[in-house]
């Protein structure tokens, strides 16, 4: 053959799928990473500041971010904005109720601002 290799190409036979077939792992994915921690931030507003200004900071000083009082709070998980909720109080413990969740366009559109 003078040092040349021939590939032959042969036909796959698969078996039938029967009906109730699953793809191996189907219907367990949730089950094992529901233990997975995420690290949860409710945002309450931002703002910019100097390091001079950050030095100054003492008990009692008050910063303004941009949102006003009783505005809705980004709920953000692992740095990706998943909802919005509202600040309200439960046995005395501040604490969010979800008002809306943040759709796969609006999170993908956030991070390309």
């Amino acid at each position: 053959m003078n040092g040349k290799q021939i590939n032959r190409i042969q036909t796959v036979q698969f078996a039938q799928l029967s009906e109730g077939a699953k793809s191996p792992g189907t219907g367990k994915e949730l089950n094992t990473i529901e233990d997975v921690n995420l690290q949860l931030i409710v945002e309450l507003g931002k703002t910019n500041m100097k390091v001079r200004d950050i030095l100054r900071i003492k008990p009692g000083v008050i910063i303004s971010v941009d949102k006003l009082a009783g505005e809705h709070v980004d709920v953000v998980i692992n740095g990706s904005s998943v909802a919005e909720a509202e600040v309200v109080v439960v046995d005395e413990k501040f604490a969010i109720r979800i008002t809306d969740i943040v759709s796969k366009q609006e999170r993908e559109e956030r991070m390309n601002d």
